[in-house]
């Protein structure tokens, strides 16, 4: 199948910015014969007129209008890529804006921020930590140039680069009676008071999926946005809960137990994502192969329920 090249987008943005063949030429430096061939190309590749023109005027196709954000979006994610690129080639400097699940911070960002200084000093990088939603809209407006996210049956978008298994675990206090079992139903889970993130958080809608299709009727007492707070009733007895296993507290803590959830199984893949549409910057790449070698070392730990993706 062949696919329209930048110059056939760039062509075509031209005439529909300047309002005619003769002027996008100009600009372009071409002729006009060769601006007019590179539409018909790409209107006979997208087998949709985009333009409506005779010999007096030109306008835009409802197709084309609708072609032409799209193609402004890609040549401004390219010319983007392209600069930075030049500029990192050249001066080995740069800058690169990671966004990560407020969940993996503690275990993944760190480590692998120290090594990127280490190998990469002169690229700054800023990073913040927030949930799902606000991680994929700051990709889609620009704001991050590569994240760590799950993956949601919500979202179409595969992981580029998958980095661990996290599976969903369930916690409570030490004395609890489920404490000393291998394991745990989800049949046994309906017998105890939970505490759970609220609902419309990625953690517990994954949760409600999984326990959905077993037609099990959970006794949820208590609802909380924060992790913290969620912690604080597990430990005051107040109830049990499921999280994954990046989030319960460590082995150390002799407070809680954490014990495999079975019949269901839960688990969440995490891993890096970048722009839809927008080739990734030199400085993007850089960091995203810092954090998988970074992940994939042996000299990072990860909590019991954590696997590495060897890949």
């Amino acid at each position: 199948m062949i696919n329209p090249n930048l110059k056939h987008l760039r062509i075509f943005v031209e005439i529909a910015r300047r309002g005619s063949f003769r002027n996008a030429a100009l600009a372009l430096h071409l002729s006009e014969p060769a601006t007019s061939q590179a539409i018909n190309q790409l209107e006979t590749i997208l087998a949709v007129k985009l333009l409506d023109r005779t010999t007096r005027s030109m306008r835009l196709t409802e197709a084309g209008a609708s072609f032409l954000a799209d193609a402004e979006r890609l040549l401004q994610g390219m010319d983007h890529a392209i600069a930075t690129l030049r500029e990192f080639a050249t001066t080995g400097r740069g800058r690169v804006s990671v966004a990560c699940l407020s969940s993996t911070v503690y275990h993944l960002l760190p480590p692998a921020l120290a090594e990127m200084k280490r190998r990469h000093p002169g690229i700054n990088v800023v990073y913040r930590d927030d949930n799902m939603r606000g991680i994929l809209k700051s990709l889609e407006t620009g704001e991050c140039d590569v994240a760590i996210v799950s993956d949601s049956p919500k979202d179409k978008r595969s992981l580029a680069i998958p980095l661990v298994t996290d599976e969903f675990l369930v916690l409570c206090p030490a004395s609890h009676p489920l404490a000393r079992q291998p394991h745990v139903t989800g049949e046994e889970l309906a017998i105890h008071e939970l505490v759970l993130l609220r609902r419309g958080s990625a953690i517990r809608d994954a949760f409600d999926h999984a326990i959905e299709p077993l037609a099990i009727r959970l006794q949820v007492v208590h609802e909380t946005a924060q992790i913290h707070t969620l912690l604080g009733l597990v430990e005051a007895g107040l109830g049990i809960t499921v999280l994954p296993a990046m989030l319960c507290p460590a082995a150390s803590n002799t407070q809680f137990v954490a014990q495999r959830l079975i019949q269901p199984t839960l688990q969440r893949t995490l891993g890096l994502i970048f722009p839809a549409g927008r080739e990734p910057t030199a400085a993007a790449r850089a960091l995203a192969e810092v954090i998988r070698s970074t992940v994939l070392s042996e000299n990072l730990g990860t909590p019991r329920g954590v696997q590495k993706i060897m890949r």
